[in-house]
Formats: C-alpha cells, structure tokens, sequence
C-alpha cells in the first residue's frame, strides 16, 4: 500500500501574529492554538480552517520591529523556494470586489496567468502576496496539457 501524503500547514514568519490573524481570517482560518515561550521571545500560533488546513504563524520578537517585507508580485518568483499561498475562488471578480469593500491590503489587477487562470494578489501585513485563483480547468494527470511560448 502506497502512502497518502495530505496537505497539513504551511507556516509563516510574521511581525505581528494579531494583525496576520486578522488579516487571514478572511480566507476562513480561526485561532486553534497559541504558544508564548516564557521570555515572549517567540509566540507560535496555528489558525485552521473547516477543512483541516493550518496556517502556522511564527512570531519572534527580534522580527517585531522589521520594515515591511517588499517582494515583487508573486514572491519573487525568480529566486528558488516556497513563493506564496493561494486560494481558490468560484468567482474572482466578485472575491475582488468583496476585498476591495474591505480595504485589507495592497491588491494587484486580475490577470490571465500563462497556464491558463485568472488571478490577482494581495499583500498580507507583511507584505507578503496571497494569490487568489479561479480555477475552472479539469486537469488530468493521466494526459496532460503541455504548453510552450512560440517566440
């Protein structure tokens, strides 16, 4: 029997661990637990959503006074590493407009990405950028879609 390997977290280093919990509490994560080391040094806190995901937020306090982070759209994308979270939507104009209303960071336009998606990006308190997808493509491994630039 072959291992079934299942999302679990992905974690993040933050300035501010309220102001990121406020901030991701849009996309449906909850405070599920938090840690305080004894000299508030570090606080981790784990927020989940309904379908079992934790967003894990590392806090040091030598972090707390840090500039806001300035990535270029997407995370650098260039460089090599983990880039950026995502979040898929039914409707993108509409998840567009209900984040505009709120008025809870620095959002790019919508775009159609290159494997065929439309999206957009808004900047966490850290300045970190969240995709926001929608995805309406029904990809199968079993005979995939290859595409190439023609220039």
């Amino acid at each position: 029997m072959r291992t079934i390997f299942g999302l679990h977290h992905c974690t993040l280093s933050v300035r501010d661990t309220e102001k990121s919990a406020g901030f991701y509490a849009i996309f449906g994560f909850k405070l599920a637990l938090r840690w305080t080391a004894e000299d508030a040094s570090l606080v981790i806190t784990h927020l989940t959503r309904d379908d079992g995901f934790i967003l894990e937020l590392f806090e040091y306090g030598s972090n707390r006074e840090l500039p806001l982070n300035r990535p270029q759209i997407g995370n650098d994308l260039e460089r090599t590493g983990v880039k950026h979270i995502a979040f898929s939507v039914a409707d993108l104009r509409a998840a567009a407009a209900e984040l505009q209303k709120m008025n809870c960071g620095e959002m790019t336009e919508i775009k159609l990405g290159r494997t065929g998606i439309e999206y957009l990006f808004i900047a966490d308190p850290d300045g970190n950028w969240v995709e926001i997808v929608q995805d309406d493509r029904s990809l199968d491994p079993s005979d995939p879609v290859l595409t190439w630039d023609d220039a």
